[in-house]
């Protein structure tokens, strides 16, 4: 007869005096190992060119975007509908548009398990299933990142709205994080795209949830582009989390803050009462004074700021700045 493993309940203070090995970033800043995100977008906005780059990064130990994998790690690529072919056009390119990264790590640490690369005689997992989840936690055994894209087709699920049909997913997630292995799940949006498809039920596990949201004009123009927006995050404040705007220029990938991120960025630099004019604004945020000024023009338009307010803000400025100087004598 087995005998099942004792539960480890540790006091409080067992827990401060233990001292836990740091865990490592796998994107630094916002997931680390043993962790999990929800990434989620409309269909053909380009979820899988970026889970793929993300991929590619994460094995290589490079950047992608205002992100870094400090050190190259093990990932496992879980795709349910692409061909192989499709695979490999899409990681050539990618490799080209991300320079920098180690691509004989890549060749070693990622490795992908395709639906459409297996005989027609076998299975493929389906996550919804007790067996699924077995097939797969043994496929991933190993790796560091498990990349699962999509849910859609990766796990039947007959009612999306029903978060009774969401348990076994989380349930996978959860036994993942007690494995320490970090995953990142690739979903569709929703009617609106505003949010990811399905019961909230879904969000409970992850430590990040972002979407992709499509992006119009010149940038569209590229094929893929969308913008990054951020609905869950437990990680500490970063500069290099904001609402980007990304798009794939040719064979590299270009990125900015979204025009209304720029806007918070200015305000909060105006606010602070530490600049006495738009110059000392550019200058410390390292930005070019024309930058400054359609910033401002953008903040005015959509009535984030008015003129009247923006000029006050100068004004306080150099009044605190006066009161200072005057008690330095």
């Amino acid at each position: 007869m087995s005998i099942s493993p004792s539960f480890r309940i540790p006091c409080i203070g067992e827990i401060l005096d233990h001292e836990f090995l740091p865990r490592g970033d796998l994107v630094t800043p916002w997931l680390k190992e043993g962790e999990s995100a929800l990434i989620y977008a409309a269909p053909g906005v380009g979820k899988s060119m970026f889970a793929l780059s993300l991929a590619l990064a994460v094995a290589g130990g490079g950047k992608y975007l205002d992100w870094e994998a400090p050190r190259p790690y093990r990932v496992l690529f879980v795709d349910g509908e692409m061909p192989m072919d499709t695979i490999k056009e899409r990681t050539e390119l990618l490799l080209k548009a991300l320079p920098g990264i180690d691509q004989e790590m890549i060749r070693q640490n990622l490795h992908v398990f395709a639906r459409q690369f297996q005989d027609a005689s076998v299975t493929f997992p389906n996550l919804a299933t007790t067996g699924g989840q077995t097939d797969l936690e043994k496929q991933a055994d190993g790796f560091d990142l498990v990349i699962l894209d999509n849910l859609s087709t990766l796990a039947n699920v007959e009612d999306e709205n029903a978060s009774k049909a969401f348990q076994p997913i989380v349930g996978f997630l959860m036994r993942m994080k007690q494995l320490g292995q970090a995953c990142i799940l690739i979903h569709h949006s929703g009617k609106k795209a505003s949010s990811y498809r399905g019961s909230s039920m879904l969000a409970t596990t992850f430590e990040v949830i972002l979407g992709l949201e499509k992006l119009t004009g010149l940038k569209a123009a590229h094929g893929t582009a969308f913008q990054i927006k951020w609905d869950k995050l437990r990680a500490k404040p970063d500069e290099r989390i904001k609402s980007w705007e990304v798009w794939l220029d040719a064979d590299h990938w270009e990125f900015e803050a979204a025009a209304s991120e720029e806007v918070d960025i200015l305000l909060e630099a105006l606010k602070s009462g530490k600049y006495l004019n738009q110059k000392e604004l550019a200058e410390a945020l390292k930005w070019d004074p024309s930058k400054v000024t359609r910033t401002k023009e953008k903040a005015i338009a959509t009535g984030a700021i008015t003129l009247k307010e923006w000029g006050a803000a100068f004004g306080r400025a150099k009044e605190a700045r006066s009161s200072v100087n005057q008690e330095d004598f």
